[in-house]
């Protein structure tokens, strides 16, 4: 299985089970179980590119996409969990609410990252990078195009990924 293609299955994965954390019915308790989702999902799809970044690393950009989506993360934050105060209707409304806010932002942290993974592979970005100031800048560029509902997928950011890591060679697929 090609490289993009695991980092894709890798976001969907993702994606499913923000969106089902988001859905907890207990207010606010949700919020450290999803940074801690994006950033695995993050590990995972550095460690496909063969890009060794630290954990830290990964938190910052993680912070740093929640940052730009502020406003719509604590409206969410606050609206979804107000209604997870109800018991029994609110908790079905706000872990709606919830869920879908998660997964939107899981997808856009994701499929950014997958561009961004990209672009060093291609030689726009270097690796040393990615926690800087620009590497951040370029991450959150790519972050905003993503987390738009209208946005079509692809890559067009990237112009010379050759996908020169077609298959893993270290591992079989069943190891991921």
């Amino acid at each position: 299985m090609r490289i993009l293609q695991k980092a894709e299955n890798t976001v969907t994965a993702a994606v499913a089970s923000a969106a089902a954390t988001g859905a907890i019915p207990v207010p606010f308790a949700d919020v450290p179980l999803l940074v801690a989702e994006q950033v695995a999902m993050m590990a995972c799809i550095a460690n496909l590119f063969r890009i060794n970044i630290r954990e830290d690393g990964l938190k910052t950009l993680a912070a740093a996409a929640l940052g730009v989506s502020g406003a719509t993360v604590i409206g969410k934050t606050v609206v979804s969990s107000l209604f997870k105060l109800i018991p029994g209707p609110g908790w079905l409304i706000g872990g709606a609410i919830s869920g879908a806010a998660a997964g939107t932002i899981t997808y856009g942290i994701g499929k950014a990252f997958i561009e961004l993974c990209m672009a060093i592979q291609a030689g726009q970005l270097d690796k040393e990078e990615i926690t800087t100031k620009d590497g951040i800048t370029v991450f959150l560029g790519y972050f905003k195009d993503f987390a738009k509902p209208w946005k079509k997928p692809g890559y067009e950011h990237v112009d010379n990924f050759s996908g020169g890591l077609d298959e893993d060679k270290s591992k079989g697929d069943g190891d991921l």
